[in-house]
């Protein structure tokens, strides 16, 4: 069968590697020159299949009026007059109740270790360098009343593969020695030891050209106008280099997905959440972190990657507005550098902006739609890279007709 997937992100690129797998004949659109320069270039480079967790969480209220006003505030909601970002916002904050997310939590780690296992069969058959880093992830905590909590809330699963260890100061620096300089500053951390860190970039390039060589054809630097066909059937797309004809559309469009799926009447309620980052090099410092890190006080996550420092964090809704504010960009390498002071070269960090593709729910829109030809595999969030080699596994599945490996219960485009 022919299919056209659109997008050539981490989650595009999976889909159109693991559907070549399953004998189809691929195609893949991207504006960009590459594979991976848009969303997928610069994140904050962990895989957390252990501890992924829904952004719609019942602090995020609290946070917002705790932070509101304020241009460093890790989340910013800066409404403006847009139908689609209100009734987003709304849907959104209907989502951080504690019921809506403990359900949204399971079907996360559903997907992210499922997702993890193939990224590992993934990266050994096709040998992809991604400066990939298999050490864990630290959560770090000032106050031991909350680090109490935290462990006690993270250990309530039955299943222990998610229970974090709890380690107290003296064992956070055995963890972590770059830490030494600030230790003062936190009670102690989680340790979610199986999770891990790699640069996104690198393993979407990686993987572009391992699915090219297996007979992908990628046509860069060609924009999407509109898919072709109506509500009957998609037979492809409109690009602005012709028409390509397919059997079977995906869609991995990230944040830009919906704007091409209203006129079919599919309804996928994406909306881009600005985040930032700042890769610092490391070369000729000796007080970079090795393990991924988290910073739940200021919202902010490093990693790691070779001799880069990335950081990255704050969510920002503001449309896709992609001006890279002097104030929010410093904040975060103000962050990074407060808990990592010798981690490297301040004055040539490179700043960075993305757009996440989130839905309210935060997690993805995997699967079938109501439109003939039409499949979705985008929303993916703050956590594609978690998530991309699982769902380009189970949209494969899908479109040869075959049942997903695992439970799609909270996945499907039809549950919005």
């Amino acid at each position: 069968m022919r299919v056209l997937v659109l997008g050539a992100g981490v989650v595009g690129t999976a889909a159109a590697y693991f559907l070549n797998q399953a004998g189809h004949e691929v195609t893949v659109v991207e504006r960009q020159a590459g594979a991976g320069l848009e969303t997928s270039f610069a994140n904050g480079g962990i895989v957390g299949a252990y501890s992924s967790r829904p952004w719609a969480h019942p602090e995020v209220p609290r946070m917002l009026i705790k932070w509101f006003g304020r241009e460093d505030a890790p989340y910013l909601f800066r409404l403006r007059p847009d139908l689609a970002q209100w009734r987003w916002a709304v849907s959104f904050l209907r989502h951080c109740t504690r019921a809506q997310f403990e359900r949204s939590q399971q079907v996360s780690l559903r997907l992210s270790t499922y997702s993890y296992d193939c990224l590992k069969t993934l990266r050994e058959t096709e040998r992809i360098d991604y400066d990939q880093r298999a050490e864990g992830v630290l959560h770090l905590y000032r106050d031991e009343a909350e680090l109490d909590a935290s462990h006690a809330y993270e250990t309530r699963m039955a299943d222990g593969r998610f229970h974090p260890e709890r380690l107290d100061r003296d064992q956070m620096l055995e963890a972590e020695p770059a830490l030494e300089q600030t230790a003062d500053q936190f009670a102690g951390a989680t340790f979610f030891r199986n999770d891990e860190s790699g640069d996104a970039h690198k393993f979407t390039a990686g993987l572009a050209a391992a699915a090219a060589a297996k007979g992908v054809t990628f046509r860069f630097g060609e924009t999407v106008k509109r898919l072709s066909g109506d509500r009957r059937r998609v037979t492809g797309a409109e690009t602005d280099k012709g028409e390509i004809q397919a059997d079977a559309v995906v869609m991995s469009l990230a944040s830009y997905s919906a704007r091409f799926l209203k006129r079919l009447g599919v309804r996928a309620p994406i909306y881009p959440l600005k985040g930032y980052s700042v890769t610092v090099p490391t070369e000729g410092y000796n007080g970079a972190p090795t393990r991924a890190i988290h910073d739940g006080h200021r919202r902010i996550v490093m990693s790691r990657l070779g001799d880069r420092l990335r950081c990255a964090g704050t969510a920002e809704l503001d449309g896709h507005n992609a001006t890279i504010r002097a104030d929010r960009a410093t904040a975060t390498l103000d962050a990074a550098m407060a808990v990592f002071p010798s981690c490297g070269d301040r004055s040539k960090a490179e700043r960075w902006i993305g757009f996440r593709p989130m839905t309210p729910d935060c997690l993805p829109i995997i699967g079938k739609t109501a439109v003939p030809g039409l499949y979705l595999d985008t929303g993916h969030g703050s956590t594609g890279w978690t998530y991309s080699s699982g769902s380009g596994r189970i949209i494969a599945d899908i479109v040869s007709g075959r049942e997903p490996e695992i439970d799609m219960a909270g996945l499907r485009p039809d549950r919005f």
